[in-house]
């Protein structure tokens, strides 16, 4: 039996060196040389923020509750909670978020891999022959089979920090495309409510001018009759069927609205067309006695800028580019500088030979600094890119910064306007419906004809189409100020569930 290459572990401890004072003190100056770093750690810049919105900023006694998770939740509304939830459940926008986080979790597993030896193992075996051609002397043959198996080591000693800054760099994008999956689902969550909210109030709409239609061909049957009899001219026969035709026209237009509506949550939450009419059906009941549901926005304001930006998704994603980008400008550098790398090799062989047989192991240990005397100018235009990119990301981040308070600001706006917008139409509800009661009192007695009593309906149909746009436009503002803060906003107290 051949005999094995590769010597016993306890065999194999004699050939390796014998560590002395000298050695390890050279070691211990390499390895303390692996803490010089050649740039401080990232600093997030100062942020020119505001002291308050506009709105006026809340103090923490005010605060009750603040918005959970599922913020959407609070505006009660059944078809909301369930559009929302089958659009979180399964979305490409999310799973290509979920994508990036792998992707960048994967790239930082590649960096930091190199903080760690690299070992392998190598095993060859190689036949020659040999012959002797030599002027003079008889031809000779020698045929050998040699085989050698080992492990092999070799690590970087990270002087001046080239793979921490590159794990650094990795870690930071990680927590950036973590952050941007959170800004994904947020923007989802609020463009799905925003999108039933709009249905509804689109549905709406379309009731109320079919009802339109009906009341005033009910005038245009009224009209045919006092022309016949005498009591009326064809020129308002002629006016009440332009009117007709202009509210059909009007009808129409709004069906077009509706349908691109219900395909735009078709495509955010992945439910067909039909479930989604029949889920934001609203009632044909009677326009002078309900108001079709539209969800109320909860009584709320935004918390302070200082921590709304903090805690901002999309704030945090661009201050994590930031970090990545100046950790990148410390790899550049650390990449121009030399490195050490340690190199370790055990290998047992065996050849044989003209029919004997011999075997020994062999073992190498050491470091080799390598470094570039002359590039080009390459390594220094690597560190004039990494600082561009650091100086790009700077600007992005405030660009960041300027959007979100830009858009918390007008979010604000949007709510003030659509309370009071609210409150007028409210009134204007109630107004036009006191107007209708009494016009059908005075029907009922012979006072006013038809074209009165319809004209009174129409008014108060009108009055309750803008109401119900009006709450639209306050539930909307609401959601962009979850959206726009990332959902730093605090309930008031008298905030009361809607019924």
């Amino acid at each position: 039996m051949s005999p094995n290459p590769i010597a016993s572990s306890s065999r194999l401890v004699g050939f390796l060196p014998r560590p002395n004072a000298q050695l390890l003190s050279a070691w211990a100056a390499v390895i303390g040389l692996a803490g010089c770093a050649v740039q401080p750690p990232y600093t997030p810049p100062e942020m020119n923020t505001p002291a308050a919105w506009s709105a006026g900023a809340i103090t923490p006694q005010e605060q009750k509750s603040t918005v959970a998770e599922q913020w959407w939740t609070v505006l009660h509304d059944p078809v909301i909670d369930v559009l929302i939830g089958t659009a979180l459940a399964d979305s490409p926008t999310l799973a290509q978020a979920v994508s990036r986080i792998d992707e960048a979790h994967a790239v930082l597993g590649v960096n930091a891999a190199q903080q760690l030896p690299n070992v392998g193992a190598s095993v060859g075996v190689v036949r020659a022959q040999t012959q002797n051609t030599s002027a003079g002397t008889t031809g000779l043959t020698l045929q050998t089979t040699s085989a050698s198996a080992g492990p092999n080591l070799s690590w970087e000693i990270d002087i001046f920090g080239r793979v921490r800054h590159s794990v650094e760099a990795a870690q930071s994008r990680l927590d950036a495309r973590t952050a941007d999956a959170a800004a994904a689902r947020l923007s989802l969550a609020a463009d799905v409510a925003t999108a039933v909210l709009s249905l509804r109030a689109c549905a709406n709409t379309r009731r109320v001018l079919n009802n339109d239609i009906e009341s005033r061909e009910k005038s245009l049957a009224l009209t045919s009759q006092c022309i016949a009899v005498g009591f009326a001219a064809l020129i308002d026969e002629a006016r009440a069927r332009s009117g007709i035709a202009t509210v059909k026209t009007s009808l129409a237009a709004q069906g077009e609205q509706c349908d691109r509506q219900t395909n735009a949550l078709v495509a955010l939450s992945g439910q067909d067309a039909a479930t989604v009419r029949r889920l934001i059906e609203v009632p044909l009941t009677s326009a002078t006695t309900a108001t079709p549901y539209m969800p109320e926005a909860p009584a709320s304001t935004p918390e302070l800028p200082a921590a709304v930006l903090i805690d901002h998704p999309t704030i945090i994603a661009a201050d994590r580019e930031a970090a990545a980008a100046w950790a990148e400008i410390g790899a550049a550098r650390a990449n121009r500088l030399p490195r050490l790398n340690l190199a370790a090799a055990l290998t047992g062989q065996w050849v044989r030979a003209a029919g004997s047989a011999i075997h020994f192991t062999t073992w190498s240990i050491g470091p080799a600094l390598t470094g570039t005397l002359f590039d080009g100018g390459a390594g220094e235009a690597n560190v004039d890119a990494a600082e561009a990119r650091y100086r790009r990301s700077m600007a992005a981040l405030q660009g960041t910064l300027r959007s979100v308070v830009q858009d918390v600001e007008n979010a604000l706006a949007a709510q003030v306007s659509a309370k009071a917008r609210a409150s007028s139409a409210s009134e204007g509800v109630a107004a036009a419906g006191t107007l209708l009661k009494a016009s059908e009192a005075q029907w009922g007695a012979g006072s006013i004809n038809l074209l009165d009593l319809e004209d009174s309906r129409r008014q108060f149909a009108s009055a309750q189409d803008a109401a119900i746009v009006a709450k639209r436009d306050q539930a909307q503002a609401w959601v962009m100020l979850v959206k726009a803060t990332g959902g730093a906003v605090t309930i008031s107290p008298e905030h009361t569930a809607h019924e």
